[in-house]
């Protein structure tokens, strides 16, 4: 799944990173500068998408990255179990890449830095 929205985000002119499990997306938050966006899934190996999130939300910097999770749990619980940890937004699969795009766009448009001039 990582390897389709890679395709898919770069095909749009998104700069993507990939890492391949919840361990290596919390070393990615201690390691490196906040990115734009995060697309996690709820069932990662080694640490669920949902502690990835709450990580994310406690490291320094990373508070205000806009999450979305990206999975095939559609339960009602699952979808308030990932907001209640700071999603901003949940997709399940199979998902639509045209309302993926969308989703995204507007989450990185609503969360990007305002300039004045």
């Amino acid at each position: 799944m990582a390897h389709v929205l890679s395709f898919l985000l770069q095909r749009e002119g998104y700069e993507v990173e990939v890492v391949r499990d919840g361990k290596a997306a919390i070393d990615r938050t201690r390691s490196g500068p906040p990115v734009d966006l995060v697309l996690l899934d709820v069932m990662m190996p080694y640490i669920s998408g949902l502690q990835v999130v709450r990580e994310l939300r406690a490291a320094p910097g990373w508070e205000g990255v806009p999450v979305i999770i990206v999975s095939g749990k559609s339960a009602e619980t699952d979808v308030v179990a990932a907001m209640e940890a700071g999603a901003n937004d949940y997709v399940t699969k199979p998902f639509r890449p045209r309302e993926l795009i969308a989703r995204a766009r507007g989450q990185i448009a609503r969360h990007r830095p305002r300039r004045v001039a």
